[in-house]
């Protein structure tokens, strides 16, 4: 039992930091975009109305992970080899945050008809998908720097009940302000969609796009003020790299020698890319065969992210 858990067990707190706690924001503004994006909306969504074809949709999508999982698994590793050499993780994290922000709010523009074409939001998703990718990388590697020693399994357990808490909070509100409203006639609903918009071009399912935006501009604030960030080495970015390479090829030419971390890394790999297709497959699932719209996309997101909140406060015990 680390530190941090072993105060939590004797009731006493734990005593986070305000960069800890930045960083704990910042990973739960981060991962809505996973949940609304890749997962229960606008992926369905992508794959039932664009397409318009359940199984060429669950295709497309496939494809699409594909590619940016590829890419992913050829660059991150380089990234953050070098980026232990290069020093500062914010310069770059920004630089995703420049990248995804606009490409998430162009994504409102994928109407069924006279809108982004297929081509051009399967591409927009491609380079979100490795750029959040790329994000997770930098996020994770200030994880130890952002907090005290052992308080790591906290400040992770927190991050993600908070970003399934977020999740939660604007899939509920997607479906209180613009799904249910003048679907049902119960106390607190509007008589009317939110803001006169109207909902025939699968406004509620485009929305999640802009809303993911929001809450990763908002969340990235303090953690750019307070998160504490690595300090420059002094080597170039070019240096970096051939230092990272460097360190790669050791590492892979060493792996008979360390069995138990070959082990560990295959093991690892096949759980998440396992976990993954299942998220992602799951509400592609639901939507082409069994045809469901945003009500019970919604619904079905909120029910499983209320589980990733309870998962996320009890993992690090």
């Amino acid at each position: 039992m680390s530190d941090v858990t072993g105060a939590l067990a004797r009731g006493k707190p734990a005593g986070l930091s305000k960069s800890a706690l930045s960083w704990i924001l910042h990973q739960g503004a981060r991962d809505p975009y996973v949940i609304l994006i890749t997962i229960y909306i606008f992926a369905p969504y992508f794959s039932r109305v664009l397409i318009g074809d359940p199984v060429k949709g669950q295709a497309a999508m496939a494809e699409i992970a594909t590619i940016y999982g590829l890419i992913t698994a050829f660059t991150a590793p380089l990234l953050g080899a070098s980026i232990e050499r290069y020093g500062p993780r914010k310069p770059f994290l920004l630089a995703v945050l420049v990248l995804m922000t606009p490409l998430l709010l162009a994504l409102w523009f994928a109407t069924p008809t006279g809108g982004l074409s297929v081509g051009v939001v399967g591409l927009i998703l491609i380079v979100l998908g490795v750029a959040n990718n790329w994000g997770d990388v930098l996020n994770n590697s200030l994880l130890a720097r952002a907090c005290e020693r052992g308080q790591e399994p906290l400040l992770s357990g927190l991050g993600f009940a908070l970003a399934n808490f977020v999740s939660v909070v604007l899939l509920l509100f997607m479906l209180w302000g613009f799904v249910l409203p003048g679907e049902v006639s119960w106390p607190g609903i509007p008589a009317a969609p939110l803001f006169g918009m109207p909902t025939d071009a699968h406004e509620p399912s485009r929305l999640s796009a802009p809303l993911a935006a929001l809450v990763m501009v908002l969340g990235a604030i303090p953690f750019f003020l307070w998160t504490h960030d690595a300090p420059r080495t002094g080597l170039s970015m070019a240096a970096s790299l051939r230092h990272g390479v460097r360190l790669l090829v050791d590492t892979f030419s060493n792996l008979k020698g360390h069995r138990d971390a070959a082990t560990f890394l295959a093991a690892r790999m096949l759980y998440c890319d396992g976990m993954t297709a299942l998220l992602v497959f799951g509400g592609l699932f639901a939507a082409g065969l069994m045809g469901w719209g945003a009500l019970e996309m919604l619904a079905y997101g909120i029910s499983l992210s209320i589980f990733g909140v309870l998962g996320g406060f009890l993992a690090p015990w």
